[in-house]
């Protein structure tokens, strides 16, 4: 499962590179305390995302009863984004997802609904799911079309809702899906691969183990019982049927441990027949969509995603065809 490496050693994007060799290494999440990782966490966060930029408002709303940020890029958007952050399920918050937040409001010319949803392990699985289901079920009623969306686990959170969407009969607009986690999974061949090929990366001995070891260890805190792990709304790419899921948009980067899977899900969609758009970022690596003061492509992936979001909540006509972008452009 997943797309094929190339050949050679993998070589990042020289900014990321040089980001690698001058950040330091965060804590295990399976050894540190949970306060620790996320505030290093959030932290690092922040230190990538640079000013943030002006909207024409931020408010804070309670989406039956769930904590969110409502943004609005000019007052009187009928659409909206809810957005969930990433961080595996155990750490982020409203603070790290705002400039992204931010950027896509402009981008889209919409409203983005950021959600506080509750985090693992203390509120494991399906508690951040409700939550979003819920902040979306409060979009509906508010706005005229609703897109749902979200990074890495926030990733995972909104294709589960946009699979319940279609379960339920709730219409969704689209969804957005930034290198999502969508397969709780550990050995399909691309993790294996990734372990062997990622052994060192960028400098970083055990790059390849020690993803894979994160992976293992935030999938066991959101969902402690393995076989709810393959259920649909915990491991989207599980589920039976992908038929009649809005349509999505997908980016992944290259030199991530969950690219192989979110090319899979892809698939799947385009073979369900969904409308997807597949944009895949070369010489990047998770976590580069809010890197805005250390790579360009952060913010060429936000004007992208945030382009998607605009035809989604404006237009009827289909995805544009996949593109594949690379960090020499």
């Amino acid at each position: 499962m997943g797309g094929a490496f190339v050949t050679g050693p993998p070589q990042p994007c020289e900014e990321i590179r040089r980001f690698l060799q001058n950040t330091g290494i965060s804590p295990d999440p399976w050894s540190a305390d949970v306060a620790v990782v996320r505030a290093d966490a959030r932290a690092k966060v922040l230190a990538v995302t640079g000013e943030p930029a002006s909207v024409a408002s931020v408010e804070s709303v309670d989406a039956d009863g769930v904590p969110g940020r409502l943004y609005r890029s000019t007052g009187a958007e009928r659409g909206v984004l809810v957005w969930a952050h990433g961080g595996g399920w155990i750490h982020g918050d409203l603070d790290t997802a705002d400039g992204v937040a931010r950027a896509l409001a402009n981008r889209a010319a919409c409203a983005v609904l950021s959600v506080d949803y509750r985090l693992a392990p203390e509120h494991p699985f399906p508690a951040g799911f409700d939550d979003l289901w819920a902040a979306a079920g409060w979009a509906r009623r508010e706005f005229e079309r609703v897109v749902v969306g979200g990074d890495s686990s926030g990733g995972n959170l909104a294709a589960a809702v946009a699979l319940k969407a279609r379960d339920e009969s709730v219409e969704l607009a689209g969804q957005l899906l930034i290198y999502p986690a969508v397969d709780s999974t550990e050995d399909t061949d691309y993790k294996v691969a990734f372990r062997t090929r990622y052994e060192s990366f960028a400098g970083r001995t055990g790059f390849g183990a020690n993803s894979y070891q994160r992976l293992q260890h935030i999938w066991a805190a959101y969902v402690s019982d393995p076989a709810a792990r393959r259920t649909p709304y915990a491991s989207p790419l599980h589920a039976e049927s992908l038929n009649g899921v809005a349509p999505a948009t997908i980016i992944t980067a290259e030199h991530d441990f969950l690219r192989g899977e979110a090319q899979d899900y892809a698939r799947r969609l385009k073979a369900a027949g969904v409308p997807v758009e597949l944009i895949e970022y070369g010489g990047q690596i998770h976590g580069f969509f809010e890197m805005f003061t250390v790579t360009p492509d952060a913010h060429h992936a936000v004007n992208t995603a945030g382009d998607a979001v605009r035809r989604a909540l404006h237009s009827t006509q289909p995805s544009e065809p996949p593109k594949e972008f690379s960090c020499d452009r």
